[in-house]
């Protein structure tokens, strides 16, 4: 069950007030970092890529997100919070305050159980990335990004794309911690069938 399912089966809040439903086109910012928010986001449909800027100010992504995951600032980390967002295909996403959605986590036991285990998921799909990265060949890092996102995803037109097939040589050498010209080099020599999905 996802956040809204829970909170429209429960009758106690006026969903209709607080949530607000937005579109974001392809290529959009959601946010930057250092931008002031005040708001939590659901993907409805769509996917979403999460990253910071490195030294030289070029866009790193760390994550890539798909429907229904959540995402924003949570503004538990003292000002530390360095993020953009930044749709990757169109996108229709739900809208929080940040104020209701932090009650909700911690006076709601469903919503609390729901984001706890849906943050318990995100930090077990990260160390598995970073256990990829500091222990896997390139082609098994190749792999690992590959099986977490050959999926189907929909767009707010409601246009099928393969997540993966989205990705940039770029964004996948972030990902796997392999440079643009790496990641290139990798899919050059292997042919489709290599890239499949693993048990």
């Amino acid at each position: 069950m996802n956040l809204i399912e829970l909170l429209r089966s429960s009758n106690a809040y006026p969903l209709e007030r607080l949530i607000k439903e937005v579109y974001v086109a392809k290529d959009q910012q959601i946010y930057q970092p250092g931008q002031h928010t005040n708001s939590i986001y659901e993907i409805v449909s769509g996917a979403v890529k999460l990253g910071s800027y490195g030294s030289q100010g070029q866009d790193i992504t760390y994550d890539i997100l798909s429907a229904p995951d959540t995402f924003g600032n949570l503004k538990y980390l003292n000002g530390q919070f360095f993020e953009f967002a930044k749709t990757i295909i169109p996108c229709h996403l739900r809208v929080y305050p940040l104020d209701f959605f932090k009650q909700i986590i911690v006076e709601d036991p469903a919503v609390s159980e729901w984001f706890n285990k849906n943050a318990v998921r995100r930090w077990s799909i990260a160390e598995a990335r970073l256990f990829s990265i500091r222990s896997a060949n390139s082609i098994e890092r190749l792999q690992v990004i590959y099986n977490d996102f050959d999926r189907e995803v929909l767009d707010s037109e409601n246009k099928k794309h393969h997540l993966f097939s989205l990705l940039t040589k770029q964004e996948i050498g972030d990902l796997t911690g392999m440079t643009r010209q790496t990641v290139s080099q990798i899919i050059k020599k292997l042919k489709p069938i290599r890239l499949k999905k693993t048990a």
